[in-house]
């Protein structure tokens, strides 16, 4: 049985480029709720500080995950990003009831 795949990403374009990022979010959040191996994908704006947002994503399996990372529209979204300007930190974490009910 594979282990589901938890990623929380901070990524973050100039307060100019907020609108567009934001667009492009949305366009991706579409397509990537209806992958087969998608668990759950969030994308929240920051309401403090225009052009920093947020993603949530939990994927079924690793594999699951590439395929995303493949997928025609996390390239298109990506593209956007990179025209925006974008920073991103991205994490792969480890939710803790996970890790207690592991335990």
């Amino acid at each position: 049985m594979s282990q589901t795949v938890h990623i929380t990403a901070v990524v973050t374009v100039p307060a100019e480029h907020a609108a567009a990022a934001e667009a492009a979010f949305a366009a991706c959040v579409v397509a990537s709720r209806r992958e087969e191996a998608c668990r759950q994908y969030v994308i929240s704006r920051d309401i403090e500080k225009a052009g920093r947002f947020v993603a949530n994503e939990v994927w079924a399996s690793e594999a699951g995950f590439e395929a995303h990372l493949a997928a025609p529209h996390f390239k298109v979204l990506g593209d956007a990003l990179a025209k925006c300007g974008a920073q991103a930190e991205i994490m792969k974490v480890q939710p803790l009831d996970e890790a207690a009910d592991a335990a």
